[in-house]
């Protein structure tokens, strides 16, 4: 089964990578997720990851709980109004966070050369 990380490392390449790392997804960095229709579906493949690292984050940052981790996105969240916004959030907030850990992760070193 694909996951997150894998899928990114099979769709994106390394400047790409490196620049959801620095710029985020919210910046249509990311070509295969710009559109709702895209976002919903990604999220809909991956629900239970995005759910395991928003929990592993908000933790790891101190956060009593996920919805007071949102409350720390800087506008993200101020954008939801629907099932879909809100999905499309999450996906950027964990394609994002997984760009980050593969830029830092020094078994992808060579690959990010």
């Amino acid at each position: 089964m694909i996951n997150i990380e894998a899928w990114i490392i099979n769709t994106q390449t390394p400047e790409e990578i490196k620049d959801i790392a620095s710029f985020g997804c919210i910046n249509g960095t990311c070509a295969e997720l710009i559109y709702y229709d895209d976002t919903v579906k990604f999220y809909d493949r991956f629900a239970d990851e995005i759910w395991d690292l928003l929990v592993a984050t908000s933790e790891s940052h101190g956060f009593e709980s996920v919805f007071d981790f949102f409350g720390s996105f800087p506008k993200d969240f101020k954008d939801v109004f629907s099932d879909k916004t809100f999905k499309n959030t999450l996906v950027w907030f964990a394609v994002d966070e997984v760009c980050l850990q593969i830029v830092e992760n020094e078994k992808y070193a060579q690959f990010m050369s």
